[in-house]
């Protein structure tokens, strides 16, 4: 299971942290953790992990949106820290993304509906 706490990324910032973009590949919402990235362009969704903090080893998944499954997102009352899980591919678990404060899944939620529809 791959579990990510998640801060915004800008579209501007996030071409500068992989090389693995396209050119011309647009970002349309990002995501950044310490030991790890979550991009969503026209093309796919893109996954760069690092195996852990201190480690050289970086694993980068690429998933066309056809591969998109299904989300779930669920907000709690009592705090401000949203869960945005997305099921890819045969993956059995989903890619988790827990919001840090500030962070908001609407965008790439209203994206996500979107590419499903």
């Amino acid at each position: 299971m791959r579990i990510f706490d998640v801060d915004e990324l800008t579209a501007a910032d996030a071409r500068g942290r992989t090389p693995y973009l396209i050119e011309g590949e647009e970002v349309q919402a990002g995501f950044v953790s310490p030991t790890g990235l979550i991009l969503f362009t026209p093309l796919r969704v893109l996954i760069v992990q690092r195996e852990h903090l201190l480690q050289e080893k970086i694993e980068t998944n690429s998933y066309p949106w056809r591969q998109l499954r299904h989300f779930a997102i669920t907000d709690v009352a009592e705090s401000s820290r949203s869960v945005l899980r997305i099921w890819l591919a045969d993956d059995a678990q989903p890619l988790h993304l827990r919001a840090n404060q500030g962070t908001d899944f609407a965008a790439v939620q209203r994206l996500l509906a979107a590419k499903l529809a």
